[in-house]
This record gives C-alpha cells, structure tokens and sequence, in this order.
C-alpha cells in the first residue's frame, strides 16, 4: 500500500466529510515552496482537498492549528499529531464533539537529506492512539527504531548540556513550533520577575530551556518539532525525553495515549511514590534517610 494508497485515501475521506457536511475544515500538508519540505494546508471546500499530500516530508505537527477554532474541524494526524490532540482534549483547550481525527499510521518521516527526522528514530507509535477514520500504511516495510546506548555518565551529560546550549541564539523557534507551547504570555516573557536578560548568557539560556523542559514534563508528544525549527542545530530535546521516561517509569504514564486519564505531573495521590532525582528512595516519603 504505502505513501501512494494513503494519499488516495485521505484525499478521499477528507473531501467527503467536506462534501457531506461532517467538517468545516481540513487541516492537512501541502507542498511547500522548498524541496523536499511540506507546510499546513486548510481546505474548506472539496476542491481545495486536491492540493493534499502525504509522504515521508510531512513532517510538521498539525495539532497546534486546532487552536482556537470555533468550526468542526477535521485533522491529518501522524501518532504524535493525535496524542498532542489528546493532550489539548485532556487540558481542555479542544473539544472532541468538535474534532474528527483522520488517522494515519506513520512508518517514520524523513529530512531532505534522507536521514530520519528528529524523533522518528526512537518512535514505537506508528498508529495514533485516538482516531475516526484510520488510514492504514500497509504490508509495506518499514524501518524498526534502534536499540538506544546505555545511560550517560554525569560529566557527559553535563559536557552535552554546555555544547547544546552554546549553539542557542534564543529565537525561541523551538517555543513557537511546540504543541505544547501556548501559553499567552510565557515565563521567558514576563516582566515580574524578568527571566529573559539582555546578555544572552549561558544562565539566560539554561532557565529558558531548563524551565520549558520542566513545563513539558509528563506532555511531550515527542514530534521532534523543536529540533526540526532550530535554526542553529540545538539537539536539547533529549533533556525533555528524560522526563518523559521518568514519568513512564515512576508512573506508568505516556502523554498523549488516552483521553480519559490524567496526566501524571497534574496531580498527586497518596499512593504515590516519593523519589528524589539525586537518587534513593523511602516508600511512602522521602526523609533524611534517603540515600543521594
């Protein structure tokens, strides 16, 4: 089946939910103006759908377009589009009665240059957890995510850190492309206290990228889409996806995998563990008998 069939099958399912009424609006890709690149595509009549298309380019997330829209409004959704959907359903920034889901299972996008785009190497989603129409990718192969290298040391992870942050000219494109990014105005911005100074200094950066990393945790739909804007290179989303194990791994909780469950950071339990992050654990508290 692949790329091709696909493509047939969501132009069809979109052009006849507009033709019967079922959506106001299809939010899909469209061919951008640089090779090789897709941009969102909006079609609001059955003849707009023809401009659709779908292959291992379409890489940016559609979610963050729901935003805000006041029509029925159906969307293309890629694994991590849907479960970023899933996260506004759970955080009430959408409506489900307002949104049809046209799924599509996803066999790993690509960059220009052929390599896999930033999160599909490690991605095990590859179809979206919430959908109303499922397009399948079929019998065809495709490539299964590497077994990732054991933990890095400390003094890697710091040396890492400063190498990453140092390419960071803070244009705040990772902020702007995240789904999860929509606050009206963020931390980074706000006057009392100002966190954003003059001198764009390796402080200036960490409590931006430290604090975003801290906001998305337990939300990461792990797209890739701060990596794939970053105009200077910046591979920080691996702080974000240590996060994102934690909360599996203390928790049992994934973002994005189930309207109907609360999302592990936004709450506590009395049955909850308590662990500390410099190591150790006592069940039921943390005390000073925790071990560091």
């Amino acid at each position: 089946m692949g790329f091709d069939e696909q493509q047939r099958g969501l132009i069809e399912a979109s052009r006849r939910l507009l033709e019967e009424g079922q959506a106001d609006l299809v939010i899909g890709f469209t061919e951008g103006d640089l090779k090789g690149r897709t941009v969102p595509a909006f079609a609001r009549s059955p003849k707009d759908i023809e401009s659709f298309k779908w292959d291992v380019s379409c890489t940016p997330n559609l979610a963050k377009y729901l935003l805000d829209k006041k029509v029925k409004t159906a969307i293309l959704a890629k694994p991590c589009d849907a479960r970023a959907a899933v996260m506004y359903m759970v955080e009430n920034q959408v409506k489900r009665e307002n949104l049809i889901i046209i799924g599509l299972e996803c066999p790993g996008m690509k960059n220009p240059d052929g390599s896999p785009a930033p999160g599909c190497s490690e991605c095990t989603i590859r179809i979206p957890p919430v959908y109303d129409i499922l397009i399948e990718y079929g019998d065809e192969p495709y490539a299964v995510p590497p077994v990732e290298a054991g933990q890095e040391r400390i003094d890697d992870k710091l040396r890492r850190f400063q190498d990453e942050l140092s390419k960071c000219i803070m244009c705040f494109s990772c902020r702007q492309a995240c789904y999860g990014c929509y606050c009206n105005v963020c931390f980074i911005d706000r006057d009392m206290p100002d966190w954003h100074p003059a001198d764009l200094d390796t402080a200036a950066k960490m409590t931006f990228h430290l604090g975003r990393a801290m906001h998305l945790a337990g939300r990461c739909v792990e797209c890739g889409a701060c990596e794939r804007v970053c105009p200077s290179g910046v591979k920080i989303r691996y702080l974000i996806k240590e996060l994102t194990e934690l909360c599996k791994e203390q928790y049992d909780y994934t973002a994005g995998l189930n309207p109907d469950e609360k999302p592990a950071l936004s709450g506590f339990g009395p049955k909850d563990r308590d662990f500390g992050f410099l190591g150790g654990e006592e069940d039921g508290c943390c005390d000073s008998k925790t071990k560091a």
